[in-house]
């Protein structure tokens, strides 16, 4: 119905593609900041999906609906935190980034590119995840934890069900399961609480021979044990926590 050259229906791109940096556009930090920057209908402080895709900010044309912007197939290729500008320097860098791998891969985003490897190199400011004498700063610590601990070379295993449920999950708490191919269960809950932690309970549907806790601020072991469980309390805070449970 534009009248271009192309008939309706013509497929310009495989994804729609924003730089929705998790920092803002007000450079702000509050609840569920990465949450937030990777929902596909917000119209917020975040050069989101609806802001380019949905409603345009600039000149307000009207592009695809709030229905269609959930199952639109999207990346980001650009997204970072400046620990010389922003909130809470490399420590806030270190878990705003690794909260925005999993709350962007949870809503439902195919690639997140982080800006940038290493200070100073694309223009001024301080979003490398290295400094600019490359040394690694916490945001590359945390996420090599979270990928060290999450990491599984094999493929092909039959995936099983893991029966769980937080009860009352605040909103500021998220979750998410993977599974290992040798059938380990990785249960991912991440905060996103700027002041306070949040104590939830973990709900198994049977008793679990051996439970395993990581925090990808902490280290790559886990920093607890625990045998025959079938509840497991856990207080999030503002990061991610990983329980891990022994098939």
């Amino acid at each position: 119905g534009a009248r271009t050259e192309m008939p309706d229906g013509t497929q310009y791109a495989d994804y729609a593609n924003v730089h929705n940096y998790v920092s803002s556009t007000r450079r702000m930090y509050q609840d569920n900041q990465a949450w937030q920057a990777a929902d596909p209908t917000l119209n917020d402080a975040w050069d989101g999906l609806y802001g380019e895709y949905g409603r345009t900010w600039r000149s307000h044309f009207d592009g695809y609906s709030n229905a269609q912007l959930v199952t639109l197939p999207r990346v980001t290729t650009e997204t970072g935190w400046d620990t010389g500008i922003n909130a809470g320097g490399q420590a806030v860098q270190g878990k705003v980034l690794v909260n925005t791998y999993l709350s962007q891969f949870k809503r439902g985003w195919s690639y997140t590119f982080i800006y940038e490897l290493v200070d100073g190199e694309g223009g001024a400011g301080e979003q490398g995840l290295n400094t600019a004498h490359y040394e690694p700063k916490l945001a590359a610590t945390y996420i090599h934890n979270l990928t060290t601990i999450l990491a599984d070379k094999s493929t092909g295993a039959e995936m099983g069900r893991l029966n769980y449920a937080i009860p009352n999950e605040p909103a500021t708490v998220h979750d998410l399961l993977l599974q290992k191919s040798n059938g380990n269960f990785e249960l991912v809950v991440w905060g996103e609480a700027v002041d306070q932690s949040k104590e939830v309970v973990i709900n198994f549907g049977a008793a679990h021979k051996a439970i395993n806790v990581y925090d990808v601020t902490a280290k790559t072991d886990p920093i607890r044990k625990y045998n025959d469980v079938r509840s497991l309390p856990l207080v999030v805070g503002d990061h991610a926590m990983i329980v891990e449970e022994i098939g």
